[in-house]
């Protein structure tokens, strides 16, 4: 079930993690109070009247937000969509950096936040557990066993931003404005699952290039129910012709790449190639995208000699 609307969204995030209510500022990480609540579940003196108001000033809150889970082959994930920038960026400085005010990159428009305590789901099996007719002098050795799996009081959140997706403009993507903004949303939280799924179970192997290849076919197929290889090949600012010198692809290899023109034209090659096969995993009845991915996935070594050259 979701939640929409104003600060809802934040509200609920805030309940279950209650460092919601600090302000990022240096040094926070280390103070008593991210510590009592991060990791003892305890709530300082100086919050309680904040979290018995739901006071949060530093958060606007947007009628667009949106809280979801999304269960995926590799498990259950928590999709948090803040449309002000402000609200992303708090978030992210509280939950990714333990409440410093780092400095967010303008083009970071989504995240992964893995293994987030949450304190509300130990505190539900703890009054389960009394409530049961288990005496409270035991509850100390059944919270060891309880947390001794990880699924039981860790959560992952993906924080998905607003913006064109990799910074395209709706004129740049050749797509009218209201829809861009639409899909764009979309192809970030479904390419973030994508991410999600294969840093959990395809582990074993670093291909940063092929990963966000795929992770922009799911994105997109989610979206439009294909895969548009030349709006992929925007994402990465690839052709034939070489690197536009504005799509992402310099995120992955740097400034300092001779021959970033030569890798934009083997990846450009590499999505075409893609692009063929997903049309004909498609015709041949595939309807679940993360079936879609799992097939890829399986002749990655292919694509990665196309894209390595």
């Amino acid at each position: 079930m979701g939640t929409e609307g104003n600060q809802s969204v934040v509200r609920e995030m805030a309940h279950r993690y209650n460092q919601l209510y600090l302000t990022p500022e240096k040094g926070m990480s280390g103070t008593v109070a991210y510590s009592d609540i991060v990791r003892y579940g305890k709530i300082p003196k100086e919050l309680s009247e904040k979290i018995s108001a739901e006071d949060l000033p530093g958060f606007k809150g947007n009628v667009n937000d949106r809280l979801f889970s999304e269960v995926t082959p590799a498990g259950r994930v928590d999709i948090v969509y803040l449309h002000e920038r402000s609200d992303f960026e708090r978030f992210l400085q509280i939950m990714a950096f333990a409440g410093e005010p780092a400095e967010v990159a303008s083009r970071i428009e989504s995240a992964e936040i893995l293994g987030v305590t949450n304190w509300r789901r130990i505190e539900e099996h703890m009054n389960q557990y009394l409530e049961a007719g288990s005496e409270k002098i035991s509850w100390r050795d059944e919270l060891r066993r309880f947390t001794d799996d990880k699924k039981n009081f860790q959560d992952s959140i993906i924080l998905i931003g607003s913006g064109g997706y990799c910074g395209l403009t709706a004129s740049e993507a050749g797509i009218d404005e209201f829809v861009w903004d639409t899909v764009s949303v979309k192809i970030k939280i479904y390419s973030s699952c994508a991410r999600f799924i294969m840093r959990r179970l395809f582990s074993d192997y670093k291909n940063i290039i092929w990963e966000e290849m795929l992770s922009d076919c799911i994105g997109l197929l989610s979206a439009f129910n294909r895969y548009d290889p030349a709006l992929a090949k925007k994402f990465f600012g690839v052709s034939k012709k070489g690197y536009d010198r504005r799509g992402k692809l310099i995120n992955f290899c740097g400034e300092s790449i001779d021959d970033i023109d030569h890798l934009a034209v083997r990846i450009a090659e590499a999505v075409d190639k893609l692009g063929g096969r997903v049309k004909k995993l498609m015709s041949s009845g595939a309807k679940d995208y993360y079936d879609v991915l799992f097939s890829l996935e399986e002749d990655m070594n292919e694509f990665v000699s196309v894209i390595k050259g």
